[in-house]
């Protein structure tokens, strides 16, 4: 009875892990855009179906990485201070 309980808690464990796997991979899939996916949207939506493996893969394989864009100059932090102060409470 011990050994039937343990299993059907592992099997239940498993379940809740592959079902969040699966929304976490098409809540990211259909966020992100076309042009960034390795296949076609509908493709990766039935591979994210296979257990574990397909969301692993998408998540692996299945977006290019993107340009960051360059940062901006850094300011001097008195400059700032001052700009968000002077913003906030008006001109001194």
């Amino acid at each position: 009875m011990n050994t039937q309980l343990s299993l059907i808690v592992l099997v239940i464990v498993l379940v809740v892990v592959e079902l969040a796997l699966l929304v976490a991979a098409w809540v990211v899939l259909f966020r992100t855009p076309s042009d960034r996916l390795t296949l076609p949207k509908w493709a990766w939506a039935v591979i994210c179906l296979v257990q574990f493996v397909g969301p692993i893969a998408f998540f692996a394989v299945g977006r290019t990485s993107r340009e960051v864009a360059d940062v901006a100059p850094r300011q001097d932090a008195s400059t700032t201070t001052s700009r968000v102060v002077d913003d906030l409470y008006g001109e001194r």
